[in-house]
C-alpha cells in the first residue's frame, strides 16, 4: 500500500505523539519544582518551544490541517506554562536576565508575525510561504535547544545536564511528522523534521558515548541525587 493509505493513521499516532513530547516538560519543572530553582537548567528549551508552537499554530491554521492545529494548540499550552514555572524559580540574576531577553525577542516576533498573517495585503500563497520558512526555523530551534549544553556535556564527559525525554520524544515525533510532511507534499513540514530527527538522532548517541554520572556517598554507596 503507498504511503497515502496511512495518511491519518499516521496523523494520529503523530498528534498522540507530539502531545506526549510536549507532556516531557512536566518532568523538568517538577525537578526545578523539587530544588526550589532553576539551577544550570537553561530557559531557552522553553522560550523556543512557545516561539514554534506559536508559529506552527499559525500556519496550520492557514492550511486549515486539524491534527496540525490541536496539536500545537496543545503545544502552545503547556509551553506557556512550563516558560511561567521556569521564571517562577528563576532566582539567580544571570539565567533571569537571559531568559528575559529570550521573551523579549520572542515576543516581538510572534506579534510581528502575526501582525503580518492579519493585516498584510500580501496574496494568501505568499503568506503561506513565508510564515513556513519561520516554522522551519523554530522547528530547528526547538529540536537544536538542547545543543546549548553540548559545551558543558563535552567537557564533563556526562550527559546528565541533557533533558533525555525531551529528546526522545522529539527523535520519536521528528520523525513521525517528516513522515506526515511527505504524504502532504509539503516542504515545510517535511524538511524542518528531517532535520529534528537527525539532531535529536545525534543527542541521543551522545546518551551512548556519555552517560549519566551521579556522584556516589561513601558511606552508603547510593546515589546522591542532585
Amino acid at each position: 500500500m503507498a504511503l497515502q493509505d496511512y495518511k491519518d493513521i499516521i496523523a494520529t499516532v503523530a498528534t498522540i505523539v507530539t502531545i506526549i513530547q510536549f507532556l516531557s516538560g512536566i518532568d523538568i519543572c517538577r525537578k526545578i519544582i523539587k530544588q526550589g530553582s532553576t539551577g544550570d537548567i537553561s530557559g531557552f528549551p522553553f522560550v523556543g518551544g512557545v516561539f514554534s508552537t506559536s508559529t506552527w499554530l499559525t500556519y496550520s491554521l492557514l492550511l486549515w490541517d486539524a491534527s496540525m492545529s490541536i496539536t500545537n494548540a496543545v503545544g502552545l499550552t503547556l509551553q506557556v506554562i512550563y516558560l511561567c514555572t521556569y521564571v517562577r524559580y528563576c532566582i539567580a540574576s544571570g539565567p533571569w536576565r537571559t531568559v528575559r531577553r529570550q521573551m523579549l525577542v520572542t515576543t516581538l516576533v510572534v506579534a510581528a508575525i502575526q501582525y503580518y498573517v492579519f493585516l498584510s495585503d500580501d496574496e494568501n500563497e505568499t503568506i503561506k510561504t513565508r510564515i513556513g520558512l519561520m516554522c522551519c526555523l523554530g522547528s530547528i530551534i526547538f529540536c537544536a535547544s538542547p545543543l546549548v549544553s553540548l559545551a558543558e556535556v563535552f567537557r564533563t564527559r556526562s550527559t546528565d545536564m541533557l533533558p533525555f525525554p525531551l529528546i526522545f520524544a522529539t527523535f520519536l515525533v521528528s520523525g513521525l511528522w517528516w513522515l506526515y510532511g511527505i504524504i502532504i507534499q509539503n516542504s515545510f513540514v517535511k524538511y524542518p523534521n528531517l532535520i529534528g530527527f537527525g539532531l535529536s538522532g545525534f543527542q541521543l548517541f551522545l546518551f551512548i558515548v556519555y552517560p549519566n554520572k551521579r556522584k556516589v556517598s561513601g558511606v552508603t554507596g547510593h546515589p546522591e541525587i542532585r
